[in-house]
């Protein structure tokens, strides 16, 4: 019982802090541009919690997947609800195609600023780990570019490597693509190119590399500082791979719904009952990564998400006109028809990945 309170808890705090801090990236950068704030809420559903300042309420609700920002000017219908009568300036309409831009970038933003943040405490605590080669398997691509065992690898396409996952994570990730890889040998750093080869029984791609252990590295203040970045880099590189991989139909198009991820986080919580300090920094390394992907998902261009309000705005300054409400709303509406359907193919995914679809099978 103990064991299912915690992953619950885990999975309630992952998704508050990476959407409290999305909405405060809307929420600051629209205070600082003068724009009318009615309310910013963790949550939604019936209110727990609120407090009423001179113009914003702040509001606690009882769902807590989920939060938002309501700005005067955005939603004709939540201006008509407040009943509040705003000046001009202060609507967000009003306001110049770069601070509405700003306003709405500034949610993905912070989630990529959290995920900087976040790593270099990771990394702070469990410090920098090379992987040093056991062998290079016969035949491989390693051995014919000439890594061989002892060789310490660096770094990935000139990305830094720090951490156990990281490497594996690239060449998973590279989809067949060449990889340009900095070793160390002795006291030399070497550059080598290899050409990762999709390998059957893993699912993956490999380089054939055998019996990796790490080597500790000493960090200085400003290599730490860095590692925040270098980390969070990583993770975008391997996220577009694999969108690209998946679009290109060089691997089976695979999606994480909420119950897969909700899974992910689960599991990875239950590692903090045999080794807590362990468990904890997988759970903090996995924000990383789900606040990643948040923020890379909310830009893309589909009516509904961030990028989709960006890129409307985009059009709107090439015609020189304001869209007329009726193509907002047909925008809106296409754009909420395809997240539907991602939304059910991921469920669907889901499903299949649990087993509970195991009967059509049959």
């Amino acid at each position: 019982m103990e064991k299912i309170i915690v992953q619950i808890i885990t999975i309630v705090l992952v998704f508050a802090a990476l959407v409290i801090v999305h909405e405060l990236g809307h929420f600051f950068v629209a205070k600082s541009l003068g724009i009318w704030v009615y309310e910013f809420s963790i949550g939604f559903g019936p209110v727990l919690y609120k407090k009423k300042t001179k113009e914003t309420q702040y509001s606690i609700r009882a769902l807590p997947f989920g939060g938002f920002v309501s700005v005067a000017g955005m939603d004709e219908a939540a201006d008509e609800e407040k009943e509040v009568l705003v000046p001009p300036e202060r609507l967000y309409t009003n306001k110049p195609a770069w601070g509405k831009i700003a306003t709405i970038a500034a949610g993905p933003l912070m989630n990529i600023i959290f995920a900087i943040v976040v790593s270099i405490f990771i990394i702070g605590l469990s410090g920098r780990q090379v992987p040093v080669v056991g062998e290079a398997m016969p035949g491989s691509s390693a051995e014919r570019a000439g890594i061989q065992s002892g060789d310490q690898i660096w770094a990935v396409d000139n990305m830094r490597l720090y951490n156990q996952g990281q490497f594996l994570q690239l060449i998973a990730s590279s989809a067949g693509q060449t990889l340009d890889l900095m070793v160390k040998r002795d006291e030399s750093f070497i550059n080598f190119t290899v050409s990762p080869e999709f390998n059957e029984e893993l699912g993956r791609s490999i380089i054939g590399v055998d019996g990796l252990t790490y080597k500790a590295i000493p960090l200085g203040f400003f290599d730490l500082l860095r590692s925040g970045w270098d980390n969070t880099k990583i993770m975008v590189v391997t996220l577009f791979r694999g969108l690209k991989a998946m679009i290109t139909g060089k691997v089976e198009a695979d999606v994480a719904g909420p119950i897969g991820m909700v899974q992910i986080i689960g599991e990875t919580a239950s590692y903090m009952e045999t080794d807590f300090l362990l468990g904890l920094l997988n759970v903090f390394y996995l924000a990383v990564f789900l606040s990643v992907n948040f923020a890379i998902v909310n830009l893309l261009p589909i009516p509904i998400l961030d990028g989709g309000w960006i890129l409307l705005i985009l059009i709107e300054l090439v015609r020189r006109k304001p869209l007329t409400d009726k193509q907002k709303a047909i925008a809106q509406m296409t754009g909420l028809v395809f997240i539907a359907g991602l939304f059910l193919f991921a469920t669907y995914s889901d499903f299949s990945r649990l087993g509970w679809l195991s009967f059509l099978e049959r």
